[in-house]
């Protein structure tokens, strides 16, 4: 199978505290009035240890970088500060690079807090720090409570443009606008990457943040909508940045599937369906009125989703496993399914970068440890350059290597690892532990290598 050689790969994990109840019998949005005594210490002590120690083992894996996103009163994301734990996720990595996905721009006084925060992580990440620009998910307004939605995209804009100003301007500068002012913007220190690291802006569809991104320079990041608008947004936004007189670079967009690989397409459903269908049932369901306020989407998309547009048309929960899978938002199967999906994903939408779920919000550690190290191993070597060296890491050295680099230049052993098992025969003793590979070597045909 002839696979594109230069994507780059990025993970997150949505690091969801799960006992809790269900949607339906909490009776209304679980992103912020599940009540708070449903928490338990020590379970969500676990939840942030093992959420953080996987960023670690994403960059021994040999992911290109790892993405923390953001969430606000509930149990959808137990570590609601992005920038705060990017600062961790740094402090266990050397050379991955980290983003964030938040901070949300709304909830700022000022974006001058934001700034310091950017630049900040970016020295202490010796420059392989990027942010996001997100809008915010109507829930998140009602959470933190001092946003008014009505202002939202309008408030959005004119923080950006103290950002930026404030990135690239020498200071002291006076900014004077309608929701922010300012006599002395005056950054200090500025970010290490000049002029400024790397954003990715999240769409769900809207030509407005399309545009936004297409017009800034920045990368989109596409969530959260059927395969047919997906599609169309992604032409959208290639002919947004070419009218903006810009070369395009497949970097620009970034995919965004839940991806889950086992030995097989069936143990693949067995372990991961259970955990689709909690994220679309549970996580993502909500009211429309919590999702979207008054006045947080424009009104062409407001108009778009009443007309049956957008992953808002129907509510989440009613998606079947079935569904997920046609999107093209979830990639469940054996490595070869998985790998096949993906090349068929990226090539359709133009995307030369992956940023996958590797723990479908709620799955436990051993899961999340297992998927993400069968795709690093089994998969990103096909999508990479002779050697399946990361981004950061394609210079020549001796000794260390990673696990998707091992899986790229490894080829076939010369030996088979075997056992013998009782009224089997000899088994491969990497597969044995799959029902339908768990057969003799030779009836698989599979024989040691001379």
């Amino acid at each position: 199978m002839s696979m594109p050689n230069n994507l780059e790969f990025y993970i997150n994990f949505g690091g969801k505290f799960p006992y809790i109840p269900r949607r339906d019998q909490l009776g209304k949005s679980i992103f912020i009035s599940t009540p708070n005594d449903h928490y338990d210490d020590v379970r969500g002590q676990r939840i942030i240890e093992d959420f953080l120690g996987n960023f670690a083992q994403a960059e021994k894996l040999g992911y290109d970088g790892a993405v923390i996103l953001e969430q606000h009163s509930g149990p959808n994301a137990i570590a609601g500060q992005s920038i705060v734990m990017a600062a961790a996720a740094i402090s266990r990595t050397t050379n991955m690079r980290i983003g964030t996905v938040g901070a949300i721009l709304n909830s700022y006084l000022t974006p001058m807090r934001y700034a310091e925060e950017i630049a900040t992580l970016d020295i202490l990440s010796n420059g392989r720090y990027f942010f996001g620009l997100p809008m915010g998910i109507g829930a998140n307004y009602h959470g933190l409570g001092m946003m008014n939605p009505t202002y939202a995209r309008e408030r959005f804009r004119e923080a950006h443009d103290f950002l930026k100003r404030a990135f690239t301007e020498d200071g002291p500068f006076k900014f004077d606008g309608k929701f922010f002012n300012a006599e002395y913007v005056n950054l200090w220190p500025k970010p290490l990457q000049k002029p400024y690291p790397e954003a990715w802006v999240p769409a769900a569809g809207s030509k407005e943040s399309l545009a936004f991104a297409a017009q800034n320079g920045y990368s989109y990041l596409a969530v959260l909508v059927p395969w047919p608008i997906l599609l169309k947004n992604c032409r959208t936004f290639r002919e947004q940045v070419e009218e903006a007189g810009q070369e395009w670079d497949p970097r620009r967009i970034v995919s965004t599937p839940h991806v889950y690989v086992a030995e097989t397409d069936r143990q693949a459903r067995k372990e991961a369906e259970a955990h689709v269908m909690s994220l679309l049932q549970n996580s993502l369901g909500s009211p429309f009125h919590d999702s979207f306020p008054p006045g947080h989407v424009t009104e062409g998309s407001l108009r778009g989703m009443a007309a049956g547009g957008g992953y808002r048309s129907k509510d989440v929960s009613e998606t079947t496993y079935e569904d997920a899978l046609e999107s093209g938002q979830f990639i469940v199967g054996s490595p070869d399914t998985v790998a096949e999906r993906l090349e068929e994903i990226t090539t359709e939408m133009d995307a030369g970068r992956v940023c996958i779920t590797g723990d479908t919000w709620t799955m436990p550690s051993w899961m999340t440890t297992k998927n993400m190290t069968l795709f690093a191993e089994e998969v990103m070597p096909r999508f990479r350059p002779a050697g399946g060296r990361p981004i950061w890491d394609r210079t020549e050295r001796a000794g260390y290597r990673t696990v998707s680099e091992y899986g790229a230049i490894a080829g076939e052993p010369k030996f088979i690892p075997q056992s013998i098992i009782e009224g089997v025969g000899a088994v491969d003793i990497r597969t044995a532990h799959v029902d339908e590979l768990r057969v003799p070597i030779e009836e698989a045909g599979r024989v040691e290598s001379s």
